[in-house]
Formats: C-alpha cells, structure tokens, sequence
C-alpha cells in the first residue's frame, strides 16, 4: 500500500495545497489520467470546502486529517475526518439537478466521482471514506 497523510487547518486557502498533493501522490503511483485526477481534485475540494463550512462553520482554528492511498489492487482512496459537530449521513444528500440554484453540488460530484462514498462513525467528528478503482 502507498499513503500519504496531512493535517491542514481549516482554511480554504490550504485547498489548492491538498490538490496539489493528490496530483502528484498519484502521478507518483504511475497514474496519470488527467481528466480522472482533475475530477478527484474536484471531488476533493467540494469535501473540504463542506467541512470547513458545514462542520466548522468557517472557524479556522481547527484541524482536517487528510490521507490519500492506493492498495495493492489499485483502490484509490481519500480519508478525511474532522473534529467538529457529527453530521448525519442519511441527511447528506445530492441535490435533484432540476432544482437551479447556486451552489449545493458538491455531494453530487463527488458521488459521480467516487463509486463509494462511505461514512465511518468515530467517536468525535466523521469520517468520509472516498474510493474508486483505478
């Protein structure tokens, strides 16, 4: 297995570093679709953007474990857990596309992204478990 681990605060501005860090993680791990990686660096950036928003509410003094792997059958998967309020998986929902509105897309992407989107329950905060075969 290759993995690579981070901490960032919850600041927006760290975003375009955890994008960064994917492209090359799996540049790095001989995968190089373009078009794929930009997608993941979407997907990634809509997770982030909502911790920061709907679990720390913009405050920016906390902290976001991101870890980024690939096993052995070429899994690709994106961890990230958070310390804020617990969320409710079953309430987090993609929008229906026929609603034309700003924003509110991002669980949409990433589940068009990502074939499996998955909640684990901790013991303080969530973790969101992205994966796709590459």
């Amino acid at each position: 297995m290759s993995q690579i681990k981070m901490e960032i605060e919850s600041k927006s501005i760290y975003i375009k570093a955890l994008r960064l860090v994917l492209k090359e993680f799996l540049r790095v791990n001989n995968y190089d679709e373009e078009d794929e990686i930009f997608m993941f660096e979407l997907a990634l950036n809509e997770a982030i953007a909502n911790v920061i928003e709907h679990t720390y509410n913009f405050e920016e003094n906390h902290s976001i474990n991101v870890e980024f792997s690939i096993d052995e059958e070429r899994v690709f998967c994106i961890s990230i857990r958070d310390f804020g309020k617990k969320v409710d998986p079953q309430k987090i929902q993609p929008r229906d596309l026929e609603d034309y509105r700003d924003g509110g897309l991002g669980v949409f992407i990433i589940q068009k992204v990502f074939g499996h989107m998955i909640w684990d329950d901790v013991p303080e905060g969530n973790l969101l478990c992205l994966y796709k075969k590459l």
